[in-house]
């Protein structure tokens, strides 16, 4: 049982079941709870389900810090109140996961054993989720290359790289709940209105624009952070008004999602990727 905690500001500590962070309980990892909605009409047995949605998570850790001195005790005890700084978002890495989290309690209790100071830590979870701690990278349309050492050029000549071949993917999302994406178009020339569609649902999300050789557009379909993205050189520029109106935020829906990109002009020159981190309930 190891976890460990970053605060914002980079500073971070590892609790274990071994000296100087103790750990000796960790609840609320695996179970969150939720909200039902219902209505109930007069007179009616029961009632009709309209809806339920996630509580935030509350994650609850216990241990000792273990010195060999009071004074060790107590510079130790000051640097876990430190990390643990209410003030200070973080981030939890548990289990080969990571959530997003806020201090709610950090203290110690009261024990005649000064060298060997209790402590209990509670963390409130806005969003319920666990997610991977690197970003998936799925690659659409790209150009593969071809160029090896040692490098021998035949007289006919050599191909340097190769155009993937289809415009359809898969995209695999393990995890519990779908989520959503950051979408990269890239342009090695001029290409006319980018889009992507997801072929089991029909829904496209598609930019009315032209984009020139070396610009990008990201589209972020998060909850609560969508927007998109112009990418010229250094300068980034809200793109959000070349959205066509009948775009949907595409997400990614567990299992097996299949996607095709397209353009109106120019496609073999559109490089598409998705970046993604699956979410989880429990871990």
């Amino acid at each position: 049982m190891q976890l460990k905690y970053i605060n914002e500001s980079g500073g971070s500590i590892t609790l274990k079941q071994s000296r100087p962070y103790f750990l000796t309980k960790i609840d609320g990892t695996g179970n969150v709870r939720q909200t039902i909605n219902t209505f109930k009409a007069p007179e009616q047995d029961g009632a009709f389900y309209i809806s339920s949605t996630l509580d935030m998570r509350n994650i609850t850790l216990e241990g000792a810090v273990v010195a060999d001195t009071p004074d060790e005790a107590y510079t130790r005890r000051q640097r876990f109140l430190q990390i643990f700084s209410p003030k200070l978002r973080g981030t939890l890495l548990y289990r080969g996961r990571q959530i997003s989290c806020v201090v709610e309690e950090a203290g110690f209790s009261i024990s005649s054993r000064q060298r060997i100071p209790n402590f209990f830590v509670s963390l409130l979870c806005p969003s319920p989720f666990f997610e991977t701690p690197d970003e998936v990278r799925q690659e659409l349309a790209s150009w593969i290359p071809l160029l090896a050492f040692e490098l021998e050029i035949q007289e006919g000549g050599m191909e340097f790289g190769m155009r993937q071949p289809s415009q359809i993917i898969t995209v695999d999302n393990i995890g519990d709940v779908p989520c959503g994406c950051q979408i990269v178009f890239k342009a090695l020339g001029t290409v006319t209105n980018p889009e992507l569609m997801n072929v089991d649902t029909g829904e496209v999300l598609r930019l009315n624009t032209t984009m020139a050789a070396g610009e990008e557009l990201r589209v972020y379909t998060h909850f609560a952070g969508k927007r998109v993205v112009r990418i010229t050189g250094q300068t980034h520029s809200n793109a959000f008004s070349q959205l066509d109106t009948d775009s949907t935020f595409l997400q990614l829906d567990t299992g097996r999602n299949t996607l095709r990109y397209s353009a109106a002009e120019n496609l073999d020159l559109l490089e598409v990727s998705i970046y993604y981190r699956p979410l989880f309930l429990g871990v």
